[in-house]
């Protein structure tokens, strides 16, 4: 079992990330947790699960409207930026 955590979630956009979250999962294993304004899902520890998670944050960013979230597994960091934007970058190809 692994715990994912998108962090950097505002109460009034998480509704949108914790909806294409529970599409992919079971509701049981996601969560909000409004302290630390972040989403937590449990699951099975597999690579499909961690690509599904980055693919909704990711959608989740475009929809809306931008920005970033940091996503942890276990101990590993990640920064998630809105697709749009890193597409957007001199230099860099989508």
């Amino acid at each position: 079992m692994v715990e994912i955590r998108v962090a950097g979630v505002d109460a009034e956009r998480a509704h949108g990330l914790l909806h294409r979250l529970v599409e992919l999962f079971n509701r049981s294993a996601v969560s909000w947790d409004a302290t630390r304004n972040e989403v937590r899902i449990r699951s099975d520890w597999e690579s499909r699960s961690v690509t599904r998670v980055i693919d909704a944050v990711e959608s989740w960013l475009a929809a809306e409207g931008g920005g970033s979230a940091q996503l942890s597994v276990g101990d590993i960091n990640y920064t998630i930026v809105d697709p749009r934007y890193r597409s957007s970058q001199p230099g860099k190809s989508a």
